[in-house]
């Protein structure tokens, strides 16, 4: 099996060139169809039809797993960086009726699919889950423990922190909760971009984070990066780069800075000037590549390092790697049910969103009903589009032959449009096309979202979709 070629530098005379071609607005592929795509006629009936249909598959046998996520949406503060759906609240009172409601949803889920269903991954995301008090994390893990069935999860129960808010106390509780994945931000340790995106976490405060997370034996910890972020320069983010990798955590997530101003108005407070033009930040992100390659990771997919003993590096050389709203994981596929204000489900060949409006999703908990407002059924075409995608966004290859039996398709000849989109990034050495394999280069590592793309069946030709403000840039 040939492996994925791991990163490294972009040599800077072929910076220019690979702008100038593929720095374009495209999809980041946590899904295919992407969100965009999907309609607000789906609605609570459509996604009750799906849970009936779970629940058939599993009463006969076909046990497929769970996974479990839950949006806590709250933060104290707005960091400018900040893409999620959150409200912004110092009143910490409105945090236990959020809760209160968000037992309501899972039972209401719990009466459509049964009690006790397997449950192999978990994940608590937001917002800053640990606007929660400890007590009331606890109350939420009791609830889950005592309507489904968590297996062993290894390092699967994972939960999203703030170190600036989350305390020693709120550890304790995640710890003796059964959690045991900490995935803490920090974005860059630079004062002037911490000033500038309204994060201000000093070195000190993560060090003495990192020693509790470690101190209390979480078997995981995660350090999550952004680049892309006004001031930050290859010298500057190479001093972050060096305090993280003195760490050592087991991971590292290196997000490119998503600057979607007409979406999330916040970010039009960031000073335009100062984010760093394309040509730097391709600089800063093959220099971090470069970076955690000497320090002995390796690299998974497009944002992600991770230690040669981790899970993650070992299923990227098995090529068994697989990619949900809850990131990368090496458990065999799952369905996906998602509890909270825009959270995202995917079950039954499906996916459903939640209200994202707060005051929606309270009025449809209290009803009794589902709060999914949009979503999308998968196709036959979709879901093999799905599995192509996927395969090149995590893996970095792809073999045509499981394809081709999988889904009874001539590879070559029902992705004869895509292969022809291929032959400039080929020309390019992004890929390499062998017969009956797709190979993501080292160079090609670093645009990978532009190589999924040619298999994008719902992007139109450039100036139409593919180039709407709906998506960041690749680059």
């Amino acid at each position: 099996m040939t492996q994925p070629v791991s990163g490294g530098r972009v040599a800077p005379e072929e910076i220019e060139e690979l702008l100038r071609k593929y720095d374009r607005p495209g999809p980041r592929y946590t899904s295919y169809p992407t969100a965009p795509v999907w309609t607000d006629e789906w609605n609570a009936r459509d996604f009750e039809l799906r849970l009936e249909e779970l629940k058939n598959t599993l009463d006969q046998g076909r046990d497929r797993p769970l996974s479990l996520y839950f949006h806590i949406p709250f933060c104290e503060e707005r960091c400018l960086f900040c893409g999620c759906n959150v409200v912004i609240s110092r009143r910490k009172e409105v945090a236990q009726p959020y809760l209160d409601r968000l037992k309501k949803e899972i039972d209401l889920v719990v009466e459509r699919v049964g009690k006790n269903r397997k449950v192999v991954q978990m994940h608590l995301g937001g917002g800053t889950p640990t606007y929660f008090t400890p007590e009331q994390l606890t109350e939420l893990m009791d609830h889950v423990k005592a309507r489904f069935s968590l297996q062993p999860l290894h390092d699967e129960i994972s939960i999203e922190t703030d170190p600036c808010v989350t305390t020693r106390e709120h550890l304790v509780a995640l710890r003796e909760a059964g959690f045991t994945r900490m995935s803490m931000g920090l974005q860059d340790l630079d004062p002037k971009v911490q000033e500038t995106i309204h994060r201000v976490q000093p070195d000190e405060l993560t060090s003495q984070y990192y020693e509790w997370c470690r101190e209390l034996g979480f078997t995981s910890v995660n350090i999550d990066l952004i680049y892309g972020l006004p001031y930050q320069t290859e010298e500057s983010f190479k001093k972050t780069l060096e305090r993280v990798t003195e760490w050592r955590p087991d991971r590292v997530a290196v997000f490119n800075y998503a600057h979607v101003p007409w979406i999330k108005k916040h970010q039009s407070l960031m000073p335009e000037e100062a984010l760093p033009d394309p040509a730097l930040k391709l600089r800063i992100i093959g220099m971090t590549f470069a970076h955690f390659q000497e320090h002995g990771y390796e690299a998974i997919g497009l944002d992600h390092f991770a230690l040669p003993e981790d899970e993650l590096a070992v299923a990227r050389r098995k090529e068994t790697l697989r990619r949900n709203f809850m990131g990368y994981s090496t458990l065999p596929e799952t369905d996906i049910l998602a509890f909270g204000v825009s959270s995202i489900s995917e079950v039954a060949g499906a996916y459903s969103q939640n209200h994202v409006h707060f005051a929606k999703w309270n009025k449809s908990i209290d009803a009794g009903e589902f709060p999914a407002f949009r979503g999308v059924s998968l196709s036959q075409d979709d879901l093999l589009r799905r599995e192509v995608i996927m395969g090149i966004m995590n893996n970095l290859a792809l073999d045509f032959a499981p394809i081709e039996e999988q889904f009874s398709i001539s590879f070559t000849e029902y992705f004869a449009e895509a292969l022809e989109k291929l032959k400039d990034p080929v020309k390019d050495g992004l890929v390499e096309l062998t017969s009956g394999r797709l190979q993501v280069t080292r160079k090609g590592q670093l645009l990978v979202r532009n190589v999924a793309m040619a298999f994008d069946a719902y992007l139109k030709a450039p100036g139409d979709e593919a180039n709407s403000p709906r998506f960041s840039r690749t680059v």
